[in-house]
């Protein structure tokens, strides 16, 4: 195997035990579309530092739809949820945080509710997350009864809530597909006013990698499909909703005219949002956290 796409754990495994070539993305000619900053999603791999051993491709982010034929006006902040439930109660709710989408849901609060969100960075030890949750296990409280069936039953993953969407139960789902909206929409699995929106600060975000393990046979083949990945018109096809519709790693700022151009040209739908649109991309948290955060919520409200 040359070149394999990889997630953040089996890079982290991997490139411990020296199992990895490289560093070799800055040596990519496409390398310099990219922002290579320390603290750059691009640049870390689930707190990991990447450090140059592998090599983004596509963007997800997490997302939530709402209908605009019901929601004028949805929330604008995590924060914002707990009165927007009170104002609509049962109308909302949020995956089982067995499932990721749940968890995902969960750190995204936290992160905006956390005193130091830094210290979401670094593994969780008992002191740490006691001072990080305090607040949200307040907004969770105050959440909790205004939700759907009034906080006693969760959806088992983002399928089911998007089908509650659809069948006018709830008003609003969430995703890690900015695209998966309209997609949805165009397949008839969601109200045609279905939209898209973001926390105003931002939401967490992860990029796609792929890297080459340290024994591959054509390690310099493999950069070369890794800068494929990674030029603008490639970027562009990808981004194409009729093709993957995944949002791009480059920095617009640093894309040339004719760059700008491709991603100018793609096709669009109302409920697809621009990367604009969606604000800053924020760091997931250390695997770590959500393993205590789902266990904590499990005690706290199920058992």
């Amino acid at each position: 195997m040359d070149l394999i796409w990889i997630n953040g754990p089996n890079f982290l495994a991997m490139k411990e035990q020296g199992l990895l070539h490289g560093p070799f993305v800055a040596d990519l000619p496409n390398a310099h579309y990219l922002d290579l900053g320390p603290t750059s999603p691009a640049s870390v791999d689930f707190t990991a530092p990447v450090d140059g051993m592998e090599s983004p491709w596509r963007l997800a982010r997490f997302v939530f739809t709402y209908d605009s034929a019901r929601v004028p006006q949805p929330p604008r902040s995590m924060a914002g949820f707990v009165d927007w439930a009170e104002g609509n109660p049962g109308r909302f709710t949020h995956p089982d945080p067995s499932n990721f989408m749940g968890a995902t849901f969960l750190k995204q609060a936290l992160i905006e509710l956390a005193p130091d969100p830094s210290a979401l960075q670094q593994p969780v030890t008992d002191a740490a997350f006691d001072a990080a949750t305090v607040p949200l296990w307040d907004w969770y409280d105050a959440l909790r009864p205004n939700l759907w069936r009034d906080g006693e039953t969760y959806p088992a993953n983002q399928s089911v809530q998007q089908q509650l969407l659809n069948d006018g139960e709830v008003d609003i789902a969430m995703s890690f597909d900015p695209a998966s909206t309209a997609a949805a929409i165009a397949d008839g699995l969601l109200p045609k006013g279905a939209r898209v929106f973001v926390p105003e600060s931002g939401s967490i975000g992860n990029i796609s990698f792929v890297a080459i393990p340290y024994n591959a046979a054509n390690a310099e083949g493999a950069e070369v499909v890794a800068n494929f990945l990674l030029d603008p018109a490639t970027q562009a096809h990808m981004q194409n909703i009729e093709v993957l519709g995944s949002f791009s790693v480059l920095d617009p700022a640093r894309l040339d005219d004719d760059a700008r151009a491709a991603f100018k040209a793609l096709p669009t739908a109302p409920a697809l949002p621009t990367l604009a649109g969606l604000g800053p991309t924020l760091l997931e948290p250390h695997a770590s956290w959500m393993t205590r955060l789902t266990e904590v919520w499990t005690r706290r409200y199920i058992e």
